[in-house]
């Protein structure tokens, strides 16, 4: 197994290795792990040997809540495109059809650190079929952004939640396809996209996901349903002084 530190970025391969999993007041969802290398396992401690030595401090540090952050799973990105903006390269953003890609690494600063932008979340897998039949409508949503010009406001991103954890406490990545919502200055209360209960579709009998999806636009009406967009602000980069009527219309047809 391996080995990482958060802070170091380091793996390497090398046994014997401690972990603390602590799944604690999170029902259902990603545990925090921490580890203790071998390198550390072996090193000199407060503690004496025989009373545990540094995994003896490991353990006290763990739960005196002085451990520090647990481990992220983050897979490496892939490199920004050459025509990608200067902040794109300088952050190192990969964007795919309009859709930033998101690591565990990356998840604080281009989701919480950007506390101004409201941010919609796909997580995912590669081997989920309804995620893939899911991500067409989701490059729909990014690309409705994109055309009514409200993408200095709305942030469109996914995650691959089989090689990222997602550093947020409130994120239940085991049910997928999954859609949070994290408003503009509101990041540690992300909205959940939940089944629609209220539907009739007979697909949704069986599947208790997100069927009920069909399109960029139900993502949208989705969106300002919950109340946290500016719509005002929202026609004014549109051009247009119609989001107020013809938008909340769409949206409320239906319901």
């Amino acid at each position: 197994g391996y080995c990482s530190t958060p802070d170091s970025g380091e793996s390497r391969s090398i046994l014997p290795v401690m972990m603390i999993t602590d799944s604690s007041g999170r029902s259902g969802m990603q545990s925090s792990r921490y580890y203790l290398c071998s390198k550390d396992i072996f090193s000199s401690s407060p503690i004496a040997v025989n009373d545990g030595g540094a995994m003896g401090q490991f353990i006290d540090n763990f739960f005196s809540g002085t451990i520090g952050k647990p481990f992220v799973r983050s897979e490496t990105p892939l490199p920004a495109s050459r025509t990608a903006s200067a902040q794109d390269k300088l952050q190192n953003v990969k964007r795919l059809n309009n859709v930033t890609i998101l690591t565990g690494n990356t998840f604080e600063s281009l989701v919480m650190d950007r506390n101004d932008k409201h941010t919609m979340v796909l997580m995912q897998t590669t081997s989920c079929g309804h995620c893939k039949r899911f991500s067409i409508f989701w490059n729909e949503l990014s690309s409705l952004i994109q055309k009514m010009n409200w993408s200095s406001v709305i942030n469109v991103m996914k995650i691959d939640v089989s090689k990222n954890d997602v550093p947020h406490d409130k994120i239940n990545a085991w049910d997928l396809p999954a859609v949070y919502y994290f408003p503009a200055f509101e990041k540690e209360d992300p909205i959940e996209m939940t089944p629609a209960k209220e539907k009739t579709n007979p697909q949704n009998d069986y599947d208790e996901g997100l069927s009920w999806v069909t399109s960029g636009y139900d993502l949208v009406k989705w969106m300002v349903n919950q109340g946290k967009l500016d719509l005002e602000l929202l026609s004014r980069l549109d051009g247009s002084s119609k989001i107020d009527d013809e938008s909340t219309e769409k949206v409320d047809e239906d319901m």
